[in-house]
């Protein structure tokens, strides 16, 4: 896939020195398992220059505190000083750093869209393999259905080393297994490997892999529904009652205690009303939405 206008500057740039670098070994294990195909040393530079430019932000933002906002007439807090000035250094470093854990974090992905699919996939392989054909076409087949997710792409680069490269079968499952991000799927891979070298039936055992990944997903929505539920209770107790009540609380001590003390409680209201309960609400979607399997 060619680069970007952006990247191929950064390559420019940075790509000699990125290819020097002691995080080719990881970036490049890391693409692979996320299906990125850039080089390793040009994903280097591309990190490089969004550290880079990240760092000039901060500088700019240093500009506009010191300088820009007291011309205007904006005077700010000299405290925020103690996070400005090293805000060129933050901002880079944590744009380069985003930057390097992308591949990971779509890695993570596709190893659980593989991990569902993937018995289903197999029941197609397997449909495949019962009409006669050779394990090189049932994987182009697969190839071609998008309906597989990231199951798909690893059949496709499975074909792909057969057809263009001229690889053998086993050569070429035995790479598949070292990219795939999905425990899952290079269990089956070795598995695969070792039905064919030993002459076994490759028919029987994608139907018996299938099965097994079918009630492991049963098994799965099982245990994410019985999960499901004390996530609910929890839900319920943490983001409704607990807030209902501490509002009442406080509401009912501003009243009976001095009148003093109607600032503090105004702000507390404040809190748990445009705080707490937007953080709460949010911390159960992200953590079910991480947990919840595709059906």
């Amino acid at each position: 896939m060619p680069l970007s206008k952006y990247q191929s500057i950064c390559y420019k740039i940075f790509g000699k020195r990125a290819s020097k670098s002691t995080q080719i070994a990881y970036i490049k294990r890391a693409i692979e398992r996320a299906y990125i195909e850039v080089r390793p040393e040009a994903y280097i530079a591309y990190a490089w220059m969004n550290g880079v430019i990240g760092a000039v932000a901060g500088v700019a933002f240093i500009f506009i505190y010191l300088f820009l906002l007291p011309g205007m007439g904006i005077i700010l807090p000299t405290k925020l000083l103690i996070i400005v000035i090293p805000a060129p250094i933050l901002i880079g470093a944590m744009a380069y750093l985003v930057t390097m854990m992308i591949p990971e974090s779509k890695a993570n992905s596709r190893k659980k869209d593989i991990d569902n699919k993937l018995p289903y996939a197999l029941n197609f392989l397997a449909a495949m393999a019962s009409a006669g054909v050779t394990p090189a076409l049932a994987f182009k087949s697969l190839a071609e259905q998008p309906i597989y997710g990231e199951v798909q792409k690893e059949a496709a680069w499975i074909y792909r080393d057969m057809s263009i490269f001229n690889i053998d079968i086993v050569t070429a499952l035995r790479n598949a297994a070292n990219r795939t991000p999905s425990i899952k799927f290079q269990e089956f891979i070795q598995g695969a490997i070792t039905t064919v070298t030993s002459g076994g039936d490759l028919k029987k055992y994608f139907f018996a892999k299938s099965e097994e990944y079918m009630r492991e997903n049963r098994r799965n929505q099982k245990e994410f529904l019985e999960t499901l539920g004390v996530l609910a209770e929890s839900y319920v107790t943490v983001v409704v009652a607990a807030p209902l009540f501490l509002i009442v609380m406080v509401s009912v001590m501003s009243m009976v205690g001095s009148g003093g003390g109607g600032g503090s409680s105004l702000l507390i209201m404040y809190m748990v009303t445009f705080i707490m309960l937007p953080l709460a609400h949010l911390g159960f979607a992200v953590v079910i939405s991480s947990m919840s399997p595709e059906v």
